[in-house]
This record gives C-alpha cells, structure tokens and sequence, in this order.
C-alpha cells in the first residue's frame, strides 16, 4: 500500500488519521524525531476490538502494519512508510489490586502514569529511566531501570497478557497457559503478537535517593566505577555510560564534548543507608 492509498478499514472504534488529515504529521511522529517516514494511516485504537479489525485487515490486504505503544523507538519503525501505525496510546485502563499486589495495565499506560497510581499505595515495578515510555515497547524489550538490582528487568515482574495473535485470536498467556507465547513476550519484541494488557507483580517501594553523576571517564575513574558497582548492594542500581558530554545546561561549558562517565544511580533501600 502506497501513502497515497486510503485504507478502509469497517467498525473501528477509534480514530483513524490519514496523510491529508491537519493532524497528520504529529500522529505520525515519534519521540525522538529524525526519522521522515510517511504511513497511509495511524489507527488510535479505543479497544481490543479496533487492534482486531486493523489485523485482519493487514492481514487479508498485505498491508505493513507496526504497533506503538509510546513512541520511544529511536529508530522510528513503529511508522512503516504506506503501512498502518496501530498507536495503543489512548488504552489506558490500569486495575490495582493492592492486598494481592498485582496490576493489569493496558499497554498505551506510559510508565509514569503507571508509577504514580502504583506510589499511592507505596508500590511499583521495575520499569525504565523514562517516565513517557509506553508499557508495551518497554516491557516486550525486557525493560531494563532504576529498580533493576533490587526487582529485576520489568519481565521478571510480567506475570500474564492479553495478545492477540495474527490469526485474531485474543489469548490469555501466562506461564502455564500457552508457555511459549509468554516466553517469547518476556523479552522478544513485538513480532509474536499485539499486547493489548499486562499483569505486572507489584513490589513494596518507599522513598528513594538517586541522581546523576558526571565524572571525567579517565581509566582510572572508569575502572573505579566498575569496582564500586560489583561491590554495591542490591539496592543500588547504576546506568551509566561513557560518552561525550552533551550540551544541556547543567554540564558546564568547558566540558561540552569531553569524554565523561554519565551514570544516573539509584538506592531502593533505607533512605539514611543511601
């Protein structure tokens, strides 16, 4: 299907933007920007239903179709150029249950609106360092954040889904239902299927301290950091990368473009401990 091809698709729910729509170029956007890539259509999904008919459809078309949850691929493939963006963002439905502590999350929730519906009840999962990721992209990837060495990667916590499958079937997985399904989620992308919700495992979290830190990436500084981040406890998790300095307003001038270690720390622990 070519951009200038106007998909059909009966029954949907949800929205559906084409090229010569006023709010073309902004749906079709992606977080990050730097990609130019021009879909026939982005579908807004209201409802499990609306994922359905948009699969069916690329189906029984040939048509390329991407999924997106929040818009945080860098590479900008959630919008195949003369494809169907499937946009999830506007699903979303969070369920706590706060004795049991557990949460089904639809998969258009950022991790922020998650997070802070979860705080109120003194809990969260480990997620990203973003608060504007969507669930759906973060999760399938594996997830990998600031509660990583306390709690895990966020598919430690993934405990069922909701997929539907290419055939259109709406499938319950979990991991003594269709096994290799919730397998292949925990991790492996999005190919094996569209998430509609998860159920995540909720763990008991206070206040934290954390912040960032920029040092000169020496050998001797990097291989110190690598020394004190083995030895840290489990509460402590460390993102860190060597890279130039980047020009934001907090690093001072004369260090713009210098190699540095830039690391955000985070201790889930006793707040007096971190």
């Amino acid at each position: 299907m070519s951009i200038h091809t106007q998909p059909q698709i009966p029954e949907l729910t949800g929205r559906m933007i084409r090229p010569d729509d006023p709010d073309y170029d902004k749906a079709r956007a992606s977080f990050y920007g730097g990609s130019d890539r021009r879909p026939a259509a982005i579908v807004r999904a209201a409802d499990v239903h609306d994922i359905s008919r948009v699969i069916a459809f690329a189906r029984d078309s040939g048509t390329e179709f991407a999924v997106r949850s929040g818009g945080h691929g860098v590479t900008g493939y959630a919008a195949p150029n003369g494809g169907i963006v499937l946009d999830l963002a506007g699903m979303k439905a969070l369920d706590i249950d706060a004795q049991e502590r557990t949460a089904w999350a639809e998969a258009g929730l950022t991790a922020a609106e998650y997070s802070t519906a979860a705080d109120a009840h003194g809990l969260a999962t480990s997620f990203g360092d973003t608060g504007s990721v969507g669930l759906g992209g973060l999760t399938l990837g594996g997830g990998v954040g600031y509660l990583l060495r306390k709690h895990g990667l966020t598919i430690d916590s993934l405990l069922a889904a909701d997929v539907v499958t290419a055939d259109g079937q709406l499938l319950r997985v979990d991991a003594e239902t269709h096994p290799d399904l919730f397998w292949a989620i925990r991790g492996g992308g999005g190919n094996f299927g569209v998430v509609t919700r998860f159920q995540y495992r909720l763990h008991p979290v206070g206040t934290i301290v954390g912040g960032m830190m920029m040092l000169p990436a020496t050998p001797d500084a990097v291989a110190s950091f690598i020394a004190l981040a083995e030895a840290a406890p489990e509460e402590l998790s460390t993102i860190a990368n060597v890279m130039p300095a980047p020009p934001m307003p907090f690093v001072p001038p004369e260090h713009h473009g210098k190699l540095v270690i830039f690391a955000m720390m985070c201790y889930a622990g006793e707040v007096e401990a971190g």
